[in-house]
């Protein structure tokens, strides 16, 4: 478990470095030994959490969405993904977001952002907020659509 956990974190550092190649390899490495682990056991450790398939396709997304890879997002089972404490799914669904964004899906990726942002209002996790404002930050147009303006009026004067 430890190992399947530790290769999902190197995947991560990869895609934050830009490294798509290694990142694959490094999340198919994770996939196939968390494929290995039994269901019912419980973890090694009773500080570590269970880690299964279903958290190394989230890492996926998260890489896809460091490394604007909108397919690596786009074809996660993102309903499969949501579980877990709220602020760690506001987290994923940013990160969803990030990927309709590099797709090219603005609603979508506004409509994302926006309910991973009363997630961070409603736990006043500066975290959750500042990385909504990541999101916004990436969008970048002359004149934004209606949902990105109503975006943007829900993060004027928000202070965490």
């Amino acid at each position: 478990m430890a190992d399947a956990w530790l290769w999902s974190v190197e995947a991560l550092a990869h895609a934050a470095a830009g490294d798509e190649r290694s990142a694959d390899g490094a999340l198919t490495t994770s996939r196939t030994l968390a494929q290995g682990l039994a269901a019912e056991d419980p973890p090694p450790w009773p500080w570590v959490f269970a880690f299964d398939e279903n958290k190394v396709a989230a890492a996926r997304v998260t890489c896809g969405a460091r490394l604007g890879l909108p397919s690596w997002v786009l074809e996660a089972d993102t309903d499969a993904l949501a579980t877990g404490h709220a602020k760690q799914r506001a987290l994923l669904v940013l990160d969803i977001a990030a990927g309709h964004l590099a797709a090219g899906r603005v609603e979508a990726a506004f409509a994302f952002a926006s309910r991973a942002l009363e997630t961070g209002l409603q736990y006043r996790s500066g975290r959750i907020v500042d990385r909504a404002r990541a999101v916004r930050r990436s969008y970048r147009t002359g004149s934004p659509p209606k949902v990105v303006r109503d975006f943007d009026e829900r993060l004027h004067g928000i202070c965490l």
